[in-house]
């Protein structure tokens, strides 16, 4: 496999140097550096600062620092690059990936909680003062878990264009649980034949 073009340029790790009017001292990143994108993630703290830069082209993930010290006779900037390992590449990716899913999980939840509440309303003959306060109750899960799957669908997009690899960390932990679903099932019967069209359109889905 040949050298990333763009990683090929860049050290493990890679500072730089800035300060304020005095050129002569400045010794910025590698252009390379430039080229890498933005992962920004909502559990990061102070994310122009602190954040994850991943490869456009092979996938890399770096670790960006940015400091700043006031002086008096020159303000300092420093930024530190460094270029993280597999197995902190894996759990970035597992530790996103399980972020989405509890988005996903959330939608779920209000969304089943939404149709409950329709249920009863529906065939549970409920009284006047429980029907509205059913009904509210109802509506606002209904508007909760379009406000989350926006969220989770801007996110998705997001990470289309700076990580996509989270994406198919995510990805891949719904194909292992449906497969292990569909290995498990019985091949016989109306209900294993339900499950299992559920687990394979799901898994085709994914």
């Amino acid at each position: 496999m040949p050298p990333c073009p763009i990683c090929s340029q860049l050290k493990d790790i890679e500072t730089s140097f800035h300060k304020f009017a005095s050129p002569d001292y400045d010794r910025p990143l590698p252009e390379a550096a430039t080229q890498l994108t933005k992962v920004i993630t909502p559990d990061m703290i102070d994310p122009e600062k602190n954040h994850v830069r991943c490869c456009p082209l092979c996938g890399a993930l770096y670790s960006y620092r940015m400091t700043y010290e006031y002086y008096i006779n020159g303000s300092e900037d420093e930024e530190e690059l460094i270029r993280l390992q597999p197995a902190e590449i894996a759990t970035f990716h597992r530790n996103q990936a399980l972020q989405l899913e509890a988005l996903r999980q959330e939608i779920d939840l209000l969304e089943s909680t939404a149709g409950r509440l329709g249920d009863t309303l529906d065939r549970g003959h409920p009284t006047p003062a429980e029907t509205v306060t059913m009904f509210n109750e109802m509506e606002e899960n209904r508007q909760s878990a379009r406000e989350v799957r926006i969220q989770l669908q801007n996110r998705v997009e997001n990470l289309r264009q700076t990580c996509p690899g989270i994406l198919q960390q995510w990805a891949q932990f719904h194909i292992q649980v449906c497969r292990k679903i569909i290995k498990s099932l019985p091949q016989a019967g109306e209900e294993a034949e339900t499950a299992l069209f559920v687990a394979r359109s799901t898994l085709a889905a994914w």
